[in-house]
């Protein structure tokens, strides 16, 4: 699929009682996530709404279902746990559908699908049996979900696409069955924590997923594939320069910040699935493409943030640089005369429980973004705009909102400049290999 006018106008709302619930309970990576890696039970609540009556496409709206149950904020998923579970999700109904189709190549091999079956059904069965299989617990309000769909688009449960369906979800849940992610939280101190600039832990707040570097990629070669150069040394021009444009624009009070920049920061807390899965699906909607198409594409658009969050997680322990606000309060220590210390220092957003280099969000958006602009155009014909729990932002292409998550994480007080970028770059990159190397066209 490759759609290169987009004619109406994209406006993005975000379910404002959702991401306020995560805002509140995570400002970014909180304290909270730390513990996240506990078994995805869910319980039923009514932040899964129903289907639509009418039948659009299964893949959008199974979509607007496994969202729903990442974002809930019980358990709390960290953001990057959050693009495995949809990557997963999503890599299950592409290759049921297009295991049947054949438009695009299956991220596994899939048997030969029966005659007749539809690949509508194949996708709302690998749907259903996928969150069933994700987030136990759901099953009453899953079992039900899934009936509304095939009635709502004529199907039986007796379409042999349903078994074909379900089976290539269950091989994609058993290929990610061992891939690490449940050993990722485990007690961790960097080596040599209180040096100046290793990373040490705030307030005793455990280490956020210190293993996740450890999962294994879902097309990266290897985790470190594109891991970024080291941080600017601490006695250079660059950190000097970082250092002293947070320390003015990034605290808490009597910031340089204007009020639209705090609220940029503000913005941008809300984790990259709350934000992006909006953009992406109103660009789908705007186009006009087909149900293979549409699985692969919202397959690829995880595939490339869940790889460049493992990319991004391995980065970060590897260096384990320390955050701004403890870099600031022992300014006079770094050995650096342009960094002058302030041992009261506070930034605007809590300080995340991991370590700085590279910047997780950056990395996720500059991934998500790329796939996008891959299919679609980078600018569009009128502005893009997404409110989150009551703070709008406007954009006029997608490179807009990626240099806007840069400055968002500077205007936060939690990431220096340097590390937005380098996180960005990582993402473009992780998604570029994703592109070429996944999920390609059938020959």
């Amino acid at each position: 699929m490759r759609v290169k006018t987009l004619t109406r106008s994209l406006v993005l709302t975000l379910s404002v009682g959702l991401v306020l619930a995560l805002v509140s309970l995570y400002p970014l990576f909180s304290v909270a996530c730390a513990t996240a890696h506990a078994p995805l039970a869910v319980p039923v609540t009514r932040s899964a709404t129903p289907l639509p009556a009418q039948p659009g496409d299964p893949v959008v709206e199974w979509n607007q279902q496994a969202v729903a149950l990442t974002l809930r904020p019980t358990p709390a998923l960290a953001p990057v746990q959050q693009t495995r579970v949809m990557a997963i999700f999503h890599l299950a109904v592409h290759d049921a559908v297009n295991g049947i189709t054949g438009e695009y190549e299956t991220y596994l091999s899939p048997p030969s699908p029966p005659e007749n079956a539809s690949p509508v059904a194949a996708g709302i069965a690998a749907a259903h049996h996928a969150l069933k299989n994700l987030f136990p617990g759901n099953d009453m309000m899953l079992d039900q979900l899934y009936a509304n769909s095939l009635t709502a688009h004529g199907l039986t449960p007796a379409d042999p696409g349903i078994s074909f369906g379900s089976s290539a979800a269950a091989a994609i849940l058993a290929v990610r069955a061992n891939d690490h992610a449940s050993e990722a939280q485990f007690p961790y101190d960097a080596p040599g924590a209180g040096t100046p600039g290793v990373w040490v832990r705030l307030n005793n707040a455990p280490a956020l997923l210190p293993g996740w570097g450890n999962v294994s990629p879902f097309v990266l070669r290897t985790s470190s594939q594109f891991r970024p150069v080291a941080p600017p040394a601490l006695d250079s021009e660059q950190y000097a320069k970082d250092y002293n444009e947070i320390k003015a624009i990034g605290v808490n009070s009597g910031s340089s910040r204007s009020g639209i920049q705090s609220q940029i920061a503000l913005f941008w807390r809300a984790s990259p699935t709350a934000i992006w899965n909006n953009v992406l699906t109103q660009m789908v909607q705007t186009g006009s493409s087909t149900l293979s198409e549409n699985a692969r594409l919202y397959a690829l658009f995880y595939l490339a943030a869940a790889d460049a969050s493992i990319a991004c997680w391995e980065a970060k322990y590897h260096y384990n640089f320390w955050r701004p606000q403890p870099a600031i309060l022992n300014g006079e220590f770094d050995g650096n005369d342009a960094t002058v210390g302030n041992g009261s220092w506070q930034p605007l957003v809590g300080t995340p429980p991991h370590p700085e280099y590279p910047s997780g969000h950056t990395a996720n958006s500059s991934a998500m973004a790329h796939i996008l602009t891959s299919q679609f155009d980078d600018a569009f014909g009128a502005p893009l705009v997404v409110t989150v729990s009551g703070l709008t932002r406007e954009w006029s292409s997608l490179s807009e909102a990626v240099q806007e998550v840069i400055d968002a994480r500077v205007y936060s007080g939690i990431h220096f400049r340097n590390s937005d970028e380098a996180g960005a770059r990582m993402g473009r990159q992780v998604a570029q290999f994703v592109s070429k190397h996944a999920l390609r066209r059938s020959k």
